[in-house]
């Protein structure tokens, strides 16, 4: 099955980083960082440390829908942090040109382990950090009410004057329709306290969404971009962009509006 090769593939390559990383004794890890819009990063909390998260998309077009996320993480130590998270919004049906609808909304509960390894390894000299996600999603939308396993794979590479680069492949294990896609994202410093992050994941296996003229199941691509504001104490973030994605779970992470609809995006997190 290709879903199940590509993550037996990113298995073998998490083991060959952390052969390496063992290998080479490296301490140092990668500056703390949240996720980007609809992407995962490596970083984690420290232990006994506190993070909550609202995002508000508000879709235009034939989505039509607002859709609020929110979410809670905790450090628990030696790398490893649980995550709480939830999408929400209203359903509504949107017309066919040749009768019937497509019913959508809905709303999808994330429970989330993920563990980073303490040390890092080096690729053309940038250090980067790796970190494994795995959980459970509990959806009710009009096409998925069964609970279904979510699964990730997130590194991130420092490239210099405090940016980052990262790849985050995941993907929803629904039954007869696994949905894997392949994130790309960076954050670019452009002050000390502002950056420009951004992300964009391939579908590479299921569909995602449906053709707005016929109904049929299809997929697109999910995308997000947006200016970061950081306090200097580091805790609190404020987000101002433009995104595709539904929301911030991994399921509406892989999700786009209908018709190639987008949303304006705010996003405000707190840390303590």
């Amino acid at each position: 099955m290709k879903v199940q090769r590509l993550f037996a593939a990113a298995a073998a390559l998490a083991a060959a980083c952390g052969a390496t990383a063992a290998s080479a004794q490296t301490q140092t890890t990668l500056p703390l960082s949240e996720r980007l819009i609809n992407l995962d990063t490596p970083g984690v909390l420290n232990k006994g440390v506190f993070d909550g998260r609202v995002d508000v998309r508000a879709f235009g077009g034939a989505e039509g829908l607002v859709y609020t996320s929110l979410g809670a993480g905790v450090g628990f130590g030696k790398g490893w942090e649980g995550v709480l998270r939830g999408a929400f919004a209203g359903r509504k049906t949107l017309a066919l040109p040749g009768g019937g609808g497509i019913r959508h909304g809905g709303s999808d509960i994330e429970l989330l382990a993920k563990y980073a390894p303490r040390s890092t390894f080096d690729i053309a000299s940038h250090p980067v950090s790796l970190a494994g996600l795995i959980g459970v999603s509990f959806p009710s939308t009009p096409s998925v009410s069964d609970a279904h396993l979510t699964l990730g794979l997130s590194a991130g590479a420092s490239v210099g004057n405090g940016s980052e680069i990262y790849v985050n492949p995941r993907a929803v294990l629904i039954a007869d329709n696994t949905i894997f896609g392949l994130g790309l994202g960076a954050r670019v410093r452009l002050r000390d306290q502002l950056a420009l992050i951004g992300d964009y994941t391939p579908i590479l296996s299921g569909d995602n969404t449906r053709d707005t003229t016929t109904g049929a199941a299809m997929s697109r691509n999910v995308y997000g971009a947006a200016v970061r504001y950081l306090s200097t104490n580091d805790h609190y973030s404020l987000d101002l962009g433009y995104t595709n994605g539904a929301g911030s779970t991994t399921g509406f992470a892989l999700t786009p509006g209908l018709g190639g609809s987008g949303a304006f995006y705010i996003a405000l997190t707190a840390r303590r």
